[in-house]
């Protein structure tokens, strides 16, 4: 069987990334289609043979690296763009316009969604005004329309799956993605002081409460993620005793310090939190909005504690109420156990097959 997956871009090392290499890992073989590929990213160039990534014509465009927002309105008829006539089965793995792809009807479409592109349908709490939502709203009746060019869609979480059928009015299988166990094997746990926050800094992930909610507390908090925008996470000159910015780290060194957290703030609405599963593997606990993706990996009470309102009140409450319970570290463990790359590939296996 001919196979190809598509995938937004490769242009940062992330969790969808990890997750398109567990999908090769079922279809080794496959060819990887991207609208974007940055060869001078040392984690994607270690992950992806750049011989089997395709690109679309956006990749000629000079200086494509500081117009990434300008060439938005162009992404999806960079999908459009290829060729899949050779190919008996396309996955397209997507937060954003690689379901947009046109197959022929003897090539089979599986879209794995995430979520539906959350800056279109305001899922990241950001809402535009004047000619940027005339464009947007363009935008939306065009990923409306593209959405049905897939034969069947797959959700990353049940949270994707509600956000699918809200958007798209289509229905959709779960298949939840998966935490890579062997990278925390023999990775002994232990108590640093202080707690952490992973991930892109994006308005809706909420960095702002971890630092206020921290800073109000007097405690320790190590902020991991790349490109961030430090004068939005609050008064920074006061809180360089507290708060640690370390930037984009490799992957050694996060798990280091996720394994020596007291916990792993996560005060956005996730659409699943892969990061979550990985405090978890490591036996350590996480202090989460009780919302999104968090209702679906986090037990709360067990191994970790989910919190009303996405305020800095509300997040210290929670951060008060850890030390008054017992979290056991095997309970973390078992419960990232559920999300294994192994219980990920038979499911997506048998799910395809099915769909057949």
């Amino acid at each position: 069987m001919r196979v190809a997956i598509v995938h937004d871009d490769l242009v940062q090392w992330g969790g969808a990334e990890r997750v398109l290499l567990g999908l090769l890992e079922i279809y080794p073989d496959a060819s990887i289609y991207t609208s974007l590929f940055d060869r001078t990213n040392a984690a994607l160039l270690r992950n992806f043979d750049s011989k089997k990534v395709i690109t679309s014509f956006l990749q000629e465009v000079p200086g494509w690296k500081s117009l990434y927002k300008i060439l938005l309105p162009f992404y999806p008829f960079a999908f459009e763009q290829f060729d899949f006539s050779k190919f008996d089965l396309v996955i397209s793995h997507t937060t954003r316009f690689a379901k947009s792809i046109v197959t022929k009807p003897q090539t089979l479409h599986i879209c794995y969604m995430h979520t539906p592109p959350r800056f279109l349908w305001h899922f990241s709490g950001e809402v535009s005004f004047g000619p940027a939502e005339i464009l947007l709203t363009q935008m939306r009746i065009y990923d409306r329309v593209s959405s049905s060019r897939a034969d069947f869609f797959l959700a990353g979480s049940g949270n994707a799956r509600k956000r699918i059928k809200k958007v798209y009015n289509l229905e959709s299988k779960v298949v939840y993605p998966f935490v890579d166990l062997e990278r925390f094997k023999g990775i002994e746990s232990f108590d640093g002081g202080y707690f952490a926050i992973v991930g892109r800094p994006n308005k809706y992930k909420r960095f702002d409460l971890a630092v206020s909610a921290c800073l109000k507390l007097g405690v320790p908090l190590k902020v991991i993620g790349s490109s961030l925008n430090l004068s939005s996470l609050g008064k920074i000159k006061d809180s360089q005793r507290l708060i640690s910015f370390l930037g984009s780290i490799d992957d050694d060194i996060l798990v280091s310090v996720l394994a020596g957290c007291k916990a792993l703030i996560i005060p956005g609405i996730e659409d699943f939190g892969l990061t979550s599963l990985e405090a978890q593997a490591l036996g350590k606990p996480v202090v989460a909005y009780k919302a999104g993706g968090a209702l679906e990996t986090v037990i709360p009470g067990k191994t970790g504690i989910l919190f009303d309102s996405q305020t800095t009140e509300s997040l210290v409450d929670a951060l008060k109420k850890l030390n008054t319970i017992k979290i056991n570290q095997d309970d973390c463990r078992e419960n990232a156990a559920r999300f294994s790359k192994k219980i990920f590939i038979k499911n997506f296996k048998q799910t395809v097959v099915s769909l057949q």
